[in-house]
Order: C-alpha cells, then sequence, then structure tokens
C-alpha cells in the first residue's frame, strides 16, 4: 500500500497534468461543447496506474475530473478484508495492491514454514511450490495445518489464484478500467475488470 506522501505526490503530478491538458493551445477550432468564442478546449485525460486513485480526487476542483477514465492494476478482495483494513487505517481511502501486499507476506511466511528456515535462499526455494500445485488452502493458518502435517500445498490467497511461474513470478494477474464519478471519487464496482493469464 502506498504511504500519505506518496499517493499526495501522485495526486499532485495528476493535477498538474491535468491543468496543462486543459490550457489548451495553437490555433486550431476544437473548443470544447457550446463556448466556441471563449476559446477554452477540452482534453480528454487517460490515466494510468498511480493517478487512477482516489488520492487524485482529493487533491483537485470539485468535479474537475468527472467521467475521467483509466486503467490501473487492480485485484478483488472482499468486504471482509477491507472492513480488517479499514480497523487498521480508517482513512484509508483506496485498497488498490492491498491484496497483493498481504499475500506477498503470507507466501512468504509459508514458504519459510515449509522450508523450516529463515534463511532467505531456503524461504525462496519454497515461494513457487506453495503457490502450485496441491491442496488449496486459503488461509495462513489452514495452509500451515497442512505444511505440518508433511502435505504440499497450493495457496490461493485474498485476491484470489497466485500459480507462480517456474521463473518465480504469479502467472495470473488482473486490472480493471476506472471512472471517476462527480464526486470526484472512482466509481464501485469498476467499469471493467480483465484477468489475465500467464
Amino acid at each position: 500500500m502506498r504511504t500519505g506522501t506518496i499517493a499526495r505526490s501522485i495526486a499532485v503530478a495528476g493535477a498538474a497534468l491535468l491543468a496543462v491538458s486543459a490550457c489548451g493551445g495553437g490555433s486550431d477550432n476544437n473548443s470544447s461543447g457550446s463556448s466556441g468564442s471563449s476559446g477554452e478546449k477540452q482534453t480528454n485525460v487517460y490515466g494510468t496506474d498511480g493517478n487512477m486513485g482516489n488520492a487524485l480526487g482529493e487533491a483537485v476542483a470539485p468535479g474537475l475530473i468527472t467521467g475521467m477514465k483509466g486503467t490501473t492494476p487492480l485485484t478483488k478482495v472482499n468486504d471482509d478484508f477491507k472492513t480488517k483494513l479499514k480497523a487498521i487505517d480508517p482513512g484509508l481511502i483506496d485498497f488498490n495492491y492491498s491484496g497483493e501486499s498481504y499475500d506477498a507476506v503470507v507466501i512468504s511466511a509459508l514458504a519459510a514454514e515449509q522450508a523450516k528456515s529463515t534463511a532467505g535462499v531456503d524461504i525462496a526455494a519454497n515461494i513457487n511450490s506453495v503457490t502450485q500445485t496441491g491442496i488449496k488452502c486459503t488461509t495462513f493458518a489452514e495452509c500451515v495445518g497442512h505444511i505440518k502435517a508433511g502435505e504440499d500445498i497450493d495457496y490461493d490467497g485474498v485476491t484470489g489464484e497466485l500459480s507462480f511461474s517456474d521463473a518465480g513470478e504469479p502467472s495470473v494477474g488482473s486490472y480493471g478500467s476506472l471512472e471517476f464519478g462527480p464526486d470526484n471519487k472512482l466509481k464501485d464496482p469498476p467499469a471493467d475488470f480483465i484477468i489475465v493469464k500467464a
């Protein structure tokens, strides 16, 4: 999850991008709406990754980014997980990357349990196997129980299926197509959610 400082920096950068885009220039005649003689122009801005977050909406005037669309890496996390995060930080405005961060910690801990070691090289050697073939499990406690019983596990986390490739990279990913509403917040649920498998 991003820190508040990083989120604010992203928001300021996004706001600057919007301001520059809105200024327009040159002598073409593509003015927006019916304000033909005003010289005002409309520039469509398509966001990606860091500027497609609610932090951007907090940094700009109300309604300025209504209808702005973009894509960002996105995973579906359930309401129970969101509630737990809000209990830790009630001011949380975005959940993006929270599920990935959580699953990364759980995978590392499961790999250490399976390796019976806290040495980095031993943990690394077990990362793939705890997400591939084996008994499906979805919580740390459940998975550890299987490991202690000498069973192979396949952890599917709060972000869903993980299944790391032999190179140690996730073989399943997802992203969302998002849009800002009139309240400067991202519409929920996303306009579209796409899962990509390697």
